[in-house]
């Protein structure tokens, strides 16, 4: 693998400032500048259009195509600082698309089924908590989110403050969960409707924790750093990572809490956008099994909305994309990847509000389909 820096471009933009901050190469090809410049154009354009039509401050993007990663930096941190290459930024629940090559390996290992009930994989769990009027919640219910289990079985109080949330989410450790779990009454039958559950993710990185014998954070470094190439994607910091990580902001202007410690396999990785790039290289260039495998279609249909391995779908008969959004208590993100085409683009902003996500998803899916016109 050979990485080339060969853009380095610092624009004002308003009262912003843009920096393209490097490009690095995988196999190393070099794309041609005409259409490097179009890039750069059409993603200033449009992040330009994010910061000064909301109240986004700062912006990271990482882009792929054909084999290039390109990264690009826009704006200033509430703090006055600049984002570059060395910030890492949560990146939420995109954490779930990591477990899902994890759980990728464990059917390609004959170590799980899909259309196997959970239960036969959860030795600590009541089976009866597991199903609702004999319909039990399988594996396949949970990675595509059809399980009828809640968003969370915990924390999910409206009046809690963020510091308070953040005490809420740490007492309730997977020990707490599968306590909780065993006293719970499934509301409806498994498979009937799509309903978000981090509490069904973490069902899933506790099932494999106990097949593998092994914590989620050695899961993700023997299962999917290693191909990925990742090397600045952390489920725990040290004192130095800790030092470049962005807590960030929310709308509201109350403080957000340092959950930097905060981690399962529903959300908690952090990463550089760097390292987001060669996580988007692999699904769309490589040849890897596993990586194939994480795109099955599980759930829903090909000319419409769908789930992969944690992954969201849309359109895989024509748009192609696979989808993911993440956010914490300051950061939001969002990623999608394009894999016929090749394209793959990560947006990450260290700010919260009901609607950063939508705007992220926005800009990236107008981004993708005006490079598409180049």
């Amino acid at each position: 693998m050979c990485y080339s820096t060969h853009l380095k471009k610092r624009k004002r933009l308003r009262l912003f400032t843009m920096f393209i901050a490097c490009v690095f190469v995988l196999g190393c090809s070099t794309p041609n500048m005409t259409e490097q410049d179009k890039q750069v154009e059409i993603i200033n354009e449009e992040v330009g259009k994010l910061i000064a039509n909301t109240k986004i401050s700062a912006v990271s993007v990482a882009f792929v195509t054909e084999g290039v990663v390109s990264t690009y930096h826009y704006g200033e941190f509430s703090d006055g600082s600049s984002p570059s290459d060395n910030i890492l930024y949560d990146i939420g629940s995109i954490t779930k698309t990591h477990v899902g090559l994890i759980l990728a390996q464990a059917v390609s290992d004959g170590l799980i089924e899909l259309d196997a009930p959970i239960s036969r994989y959860l030795d600590r769990v009541n089976k009866e908590a597991l199903q609702y009027q004999g319909v039990e919640i399988t594996v396949r219910h949970l990675a595509t989110h059809i399980s009828g289990l809640p968003t969370d079985l915990s924390c999910d109080g409206a009046n809690l403050l963020p510091d308070e949330r953040l005490t809420c989410f740490i007492a309730h450790d997977d020990e707490n969960l599968l306590n909780i779990l065993n006293g719970y009454t499934l509301q409806e039958k498994p498979g009937n409707r799509y309903r978000y559950s981090n509490a069904g993710v973490r069902l899933i990185g506790i099932a494999l924790e106990e097949l593998y014998n092994a914590p989620i954070e050695q899961l993700l470094k023997r299962y999917v750093f290693k191909f990925t190439g990742q090397i600045e994607t952390f489920a725990h910091f040290s004192e130095s990572e800790r030092a470049r990580w962005i807590r960030g902001v929310h709308e509201n202007g109350l403080p957000t809490p340092d959950a930097s410690d905060y981690f399962n396999a529903a959300g908690g990785l952090k990463s550089t956008v760097p390292d987001m790039g060669r996580y988007l290289s692999y699904y769309l260039n490589s040849d890897n099994e596993i990586a194939e495998k994480a795109l099955t279609l599980l759930a829903g249909d090909e000319d419409g909305l769908g789930r992969a391995y944690i992954w969201n779908t849309f359109r895989l008969d024509s748009e192609g994309q696979y989808y993911h959004g993440g956010g914490t208590f300051g950061t939001s993100a969002w990623i999608s990847i394009y894999p016929r085409e090749r394209l793959g683009i990560f947006l990450v902003t260290p700010y919260v509000s009901d609607s950063a996500q939508e705007q992220l998803n926005i800009t990236a899916n107008t981004i993708i389909e005006k490079y598409r016109q180049k």
